[in-house]
């Protein structure tokens, strides 16, 4: 009875054991460890890349004698504005009809700024006095590739009842007592007197009579510049302003000038006139001109100056019959007889 309680006691406590074994193991068993992940690396960066700057197109040049930019037609102001616009207007008109391009006229102030317009692109076309056309050649400036160019060269020389070169005279009042002359000394009648001029850069009338004057000793106040002959025919007419004057031959003849004033040849005299030794007034194109629309040009304004509207035009504008072809070398004498009187025109524009 014993033996069988403690053989049911040990199996008890036998199967308690396992029991508790069974527990045990389960208890201490853990999952095995699972590696920790490793960080992931960023993928390398890629530089980025370059972008090339959108293209700014260059902007296409304006080209000249277009609306935009017109070429400027300058016309010596050697009578009334308004007179030369019209027949300036006329010009620019047909060698506009005959060549396609855009040509408008402009009279500027005076002869430095139409020689200023041409040194700086601002006039392509100049209609210049001959000394005034000295200036603006012996003037220099740079071309768009650097080089060094003058400012202005002749391609037409324009002539007067068929002569290439005119003269100046001399005209006073004839109510102030003054004689007619045939030689430089008639001039001593003006000492101590007041003269009108034209222009500082006008060689009838100014450069070669105040020369004149000098080479005969004659002291003369000083002078009123009115910019035009024809101004220089009224002021003398009007008397006051000044005692006498010096114009081309024969500025008394001015359409406006005998219009309002029929009676000019009267009242004013020639006291002195010089020999033809001026070279008449150009037609020349500023340095930025191309060749190729300078002959454009040259063989319009030979065309226009030949046709009947345009030689109306020519002879209401300067008097001018015609136009003769030329180039610098035709100025050659008259640089020699500058020199003799003294004058450097080259000085003018240092």
């Amino acid at each position: 009875m014993i033996r069988s309680k403690l053989f049911y006691l040990f199996s008890a406590l036998a199967v308690l054991a396992l029991i508790i074994s069974a527990c045990g193991t389960a208890a201490t068993e853990a999952p095995a460890p699972t590696e920790a992940p490793k960080p992931t690396e960023p993928p390398p960066t890629k530089e980025p890349t370059a972008v090339p700057p959108t293209a700014v197109p260059e902007p296409t040049p304006v080209p000249l004698g277009s609306p935009e930019k017109p070429i400027i037609m300058a016309i010596a102001p050697s009578a009334t504005t308004d007179e030369l616009i019209a027949s300036g207007d006329t010009i620019a008109k047909l060698l506009s009809d005959e060549t396609g391009l855009t040509i408008q006229a402009v009279v500027p102030t005076n002869y430095k700024a139409m020689i200023e317009a041409m040194c700086s692109g601002n006039g392509q076309i100049g209609w210049l006095p001959p000394f005034a056309y000295l200036v603006a050649h012996e003037t220099k400036t740079k071309d768009a590739a650097g080089a060094e160019v003058s400012c202005a060269d002749v391609a037409f020389i324009t002539l007067r009842n068929g002569l290439d070169h005119y003269a100046t005279q001399f005209i006073a009042r004839a109510q102030d007592g003054y004689t007619a002359g045939t030689d430089p000394s008639a001039l001593k009648q003006f000492d101590g007197k007041k003269p009108c001029w034209t222009d500082p850069f006008s060689a009838s009338g100014y450069v070669i009579p105040a020369s004149l004057l000098g080479q005969e000793g004659v002291k003369f106040k000083t002078a009123a510049f009115v910019q035009g002959h024809p101004t220089v025919v009224r002021a003398v007419y009007a008397g006051g302003i000044c005692d006498f004057g010096a114009t081309f031959v024969d500025a008394r003849t001015n359409s406006a000038v005998q219009t309002d004033l029929p009676d000019v040849n009267d009242k004013v005299i020639v006291v002195y006139q010089t020999e033809n030794i001026i070279p008449n007034d150009t037609v020349g194109f500023a340095y930025d001109v191309p060749a190729e629309l300078r002959d454009t040009l040259t063989a319009a304004l030979d065309k226009v100056s030949k046709t009947e509207e345009g030689a109306a035009a020519m002879k209401k504008l300067y008097s001018i019959d015609g136009l003769q072809a030329a180039d610098d070398t035709f100025f050659d004498e008259f640089r020699v007889l500058l020199a003799a009187s003294g004058i450097d025109v080259a000085s003018l524009v240092r």
